[in-house]
């Protein structure tokens, strides 16, 4: 993946967060508007922060089904 320039760090870190959790609670339109927020405070794409979501979902299911015996 790209390397991108944060321009506010703090409020990345807050939507990322507050995605996250939107995420849990399974409630599209506020984990939309977050991304949404994230765009805006850098430089990157809602598709690819998008993807690094879904990134990031896919490894840590490979570590976790490794650790916890999925890799028969």
């Amino acid at each position: 993946m790209k390397k991108y320039k944060i321009f506010d760090k703090e409020k990345f870190n807050w939507a990322m967060d507050s995605a996250l959790d939107a995420l849990y609670r399974e409630d599209k339109k506020a984990f939309m508007n977050r991304i949404w927020d994230m765009s805006v405070v850098s430089n990157i794409s809602q598709t690819d922060i998008i993807y690094m979501f879904a990134q990031s979902a896919y490894s840590t299911s490979l570590i976790s089904s490794f650790i916890y015996g999925g890799h028969k």
